[in-house]
């Protein structure tokens, strides 16, 4: 499949869940106690908690992220790639770098409605949630990182 279509179905797929987050927070927003969860420790037990209009502050993290990723996305002049960039190589430094953003703003969209959901329902994240969270992400770093100072 075609890499530009498959980024686009990562971004189309980004936005439904935004979107599908920010719908279900109006959903359920009456239903909501007073008091949410609104930060859970390494072993996603709730160690904080405050009043429920805060935790409108992580759908608007996540949209944040999510435009300030698409715009790093489009401009690879910008991006630090810790290789040296030439004619020949850069269509493939390019790409790599790419993916990885990609990938990462998918992750970080999923975290962020993860972290919104269980704050909002006032439940401890699932003991395993810290852990893949982590090794999803820098796993994705360190892949394309890889990726990169490979072939040069």
């Amino acid at each position: 499949m075609n890499k530009k279509i498959i980024y686009r179905i990562i971004n189309i797929l980004c936005l439904m869940i935004l979107i599908g987050t920010v719908i279900w927070l109006v959903i359920v927003w009456d239903s909501l106690p007073d008091e949410v969860a609104m930060h859970f420790n390494a072993a996603g037990e709730v160690d904080r908690t405050s009043r429920k209009t805060d935790i409108i502050i992580l759908p608007i993290m996540s949209w944040l992220m999510y435009g300030i990723m698409v715009l790093v996305e489009h401009i690879p002049g910008a991006w630090n790639t810790g290789v040296k960039v030439t004619p020949e190589n850069s269509a493939r430094v390019y790409g790599i770098i790419k993916r990885m953003i990609v990938i990462l703003k998918l992750l970080l969209v999923i975290i962020f409605t993860m972290m919104t959901i269980f704050s909002a329902i006032g439940k401890n994240m699932p003991v395993w949630f810290v852990p893949i969270e982590l090794v999803l992400i820098f796993g994705n770093i360190i892949w394309h990182i890889i990726s990169l100072y490979k072939n040069q």
